[in-house]
């Protein structure tokens, strides 16, 4: 299966590798099941704050774990993608 989309391709690999880590950041560790489950709560979050399919989106954020949820999250609601 090829993932067509960021989002899908966020619950692709999820499927796939559900229990291997994703994202290691000091003792913080998420795997690709965690990850999913982060980034659904976001897309929740961001369509319940207004983000609609077509909307843009930016984040200000340092790199790091929250700034991967949110941007995979606000893609998920639909957002386009600012830089």
């Amino acid at each position: 299966m090829t993932a067509e989309t960021i989002p899908a391709l966020v619950e692709h690999a999820a499927r796939v590798h559900g229990d291997r880590e994703a994202v290691v950041s000091g003792a913080l560790r998420w795997t690709f099941a965690r990850l999913r489950d982060e980034v659904r709560a976001a897309a929740r979050a961001a369509i319940a704050a207004g983000v609609r399919p077509g909307d843009r989106a930016a984040i200000w954020a340092p790199n790091g774990v929250e700034w991967i949820v949110a941007a995979l999250g606000a893609v998920s609601a639909g957002a386009s993608w600012c830089r």
